[in-house]
């Protein structure tokens, strides 16, 4: 069994990194409800092919050089001082190969103004480097309340940067030069945080860390390559407006619901790290598995109904026809959210190798279908993209998580029940009040009560169905706010930490 005090750490940066996500997303939606109008879509096609790199960045320079110190269960000062040499020559390694190829790779491909965007967030890779060993040493001793701060801190400064820069007219440059300010914060702070070593070289743990490192950091660039390779695909197919209509769409769809399961994919690597047994490392993966459909399901269910009055009143009549791809690719975001975790169970257990052929093929996968169905229009890419996300869910547990966890399709269908059949209970209250509400109501008042709804509809379908998944839901929620203890039943809150512990 995990100690009491792995127990305790875990609770404490589930609620840090919950505070982390509610406070951090709160600041980018804001932003972006203000840059939606400020810079066109297809300022956004043109950012968002760019905006690639700065996550690879991060991806390269952290999985590659600094998750090992991670995962290791003793750490030498020699480890960590050779972890900050290569960090720091791949960082800066990489900086000038993406910076040269802006003009001879990118531009033939995208244009122009991509290019430059391209050229403009190239300092990124040097820029994660600075903080990596630091991040990894915040991780492994599960500090999430100082990787907390850092991360709200970083995100404030880049969006306020951000919104700033578009009022003054730098259109979709701004987006890039607020990803390279969030960065410069978060690794000042990461350093003020927890200084590395000086760097050095040290031939036999470089050895070690290049051998760990090398398949994880692969494995990661192509996680984020599969994140991303759609919108490199359909900038060289289709026009930059189409692309950002498009990112519009799957950042509703997909990628919002993504940052909400950023405080599993951040946590689960270092706890999945230390537990004792593939057994305790199923029951935490199944029990988070079911946290994420309860929470995230029905507001995705939502998206689905409302997204044509949703979309163009929060970000403007401009971004109409992203509605309707958004409420396809919900479906996408339902499943993505159980899919998240399954690459930090495959490093916590020491097979990047496997996790790296494996989404090796999906990003294959993915990336043909885009291709083939960028010629029928978004609907139909919006299509695809459910589809291979299915696939993937269906590979994830046949070929990872069964064999090394022995978690079955079956089993999570019988978890993801009680959050399903919410969801259906929501569409069949919503979907009849909005047709016979939105041509008499404005869209801000027909939001006000269809929202709430949808919601209790969901709650009350959960609590009469399905009583032990209704006080996981309650237990969670005390997990997170501890306030809302008092409000749960004994029993739930004897659960709460349950909920966000392994064991």
């Amino acid at each position: 069994m995990p100690s009491d005090s792995l127990k305790k750490s875990t609770i404490s940066a589930a609620r840090w990194l919950m505070l982390r996500s509610l406070v951090g997303e709160s600041l980018a939606i804001s932003s972006m409800l203000v840059l939606a109008r400020l810079i066109s879509p297809a300022g956004f096609g043109h950012a968002a092919v760019a905006l690639v790199f700065s996550a690879l960045a991060v991806v390269v320079t952290f999985e590659g050089f600094a998750s090992v110190l991670v995962q290791r269960q003793v750490v030498e000062n020699t480890q960590r001082s050779t972890a900050v040499l290569l960090t720091l020559g791949a960082g800066l390694l990489m900086s000038a190969v993406l910076f040269a190829s802006a003009t001879l790779v990118w531009r033939p491909l995208f244009g122009r103004a991509t290019a430059s965007l391209i050229a403009l967030v190239s300092p990124c890779f040097v820029v994660a480097s600075v903080g990596a060993v630091s991040r990894a040493s915040l991780w492994r001793a599960l500090d999430f309340r100082r990787l907390t701060k850092i991360e709200i801190g970083g995100r404030l400064g880049g969006e306020a940067t951000a919104v700033a820069l578009a009022a003054s007219g730098f259109g979709a440059r701004s987006l890039v030069i607020g990803a390279i300010v969030a960065s410069v914060l978060s690794s000042v702070m990461l350093l003020a945080a927890a200084p590395p070593p000086w760097p050095r070289w040290h031939r036999r743990e470089a050895g070690e860390i290049v051998g760990f490192g090398a398949p994880a950091a692969l494995a990661g660039v192509i996680g984020q390559l599969f994140a991303n390779v759609d919108y490199w695909i359909l900038a060289a197919r289709l026009n930059a407006y189409q692309t950002g209509i498009y990112y519009r769409a799957f950042n509703l769809g997909v990628a919002y619901q993504a940052k909400i399961s950023s405080v599993m994919m951040q946590l689960s690597f270092p706890v999945y790290s230390r537990l004792e047994s593939r057994e305790e490392m199923r029951r935490l993966h199944e029990r988070v598995a079911r946290a994420h459909a309860m929470v995230i399901f029905p507001l995705l269910a939502l998206l689905a109904v409302l997204a044509p009055v949703l979309v163009p009143f929060l970000f403007g009549a401009v971004w109409r026809p992203a509605a309707g791809p958004a409420q396809i690719m919900a479906v996408g975001g339902m499943v993505a959210a159980i899919l998240t975790g399954y690459p930090q169970v495959m490093r916590a257990v020491g097979d990047p190798q496997t996790l790296l052929r494996f989404d090796g093929a999906m990003m294959l996968l993915y990336a043909a279908a885009v291709t083939i169905a960028a010629a029928h229009g978004l609907l139909v890419v919006a299509g695809a993209v459910v589809g291979v996300y299915i696939l993937i869910l269906i590979g994830a547990y046949r070929f990872l998580l069964g064999p090394h966890l022995g978690v079955s399709l079956r089993a999570l269908v019988q978890e993801m029940a009680p959050a399903i059949v919410g969801c259906i209970a929501v569409v069949s209250v919503c979907e009849p009040l909005q047709m016979a509400l939105a041509p008499i109501l404005p869209p801000p008042l027909l939001l006000v009560l269809l929202i709430p709804a949808g919601l209790i509809a969901y709650a009350l379908t959960v609590r009469g169905l399905f009583g032990a998944a209704w006080r996981d839901l309650l237990a969670l929620a005390a997990a997170a706010v501890p306030p809302l203890a008092r409000f749960s039943s004994p029993a739930a809150a004897a659960a709460s930490a349950s909920v966000t512990a392994p064991g």
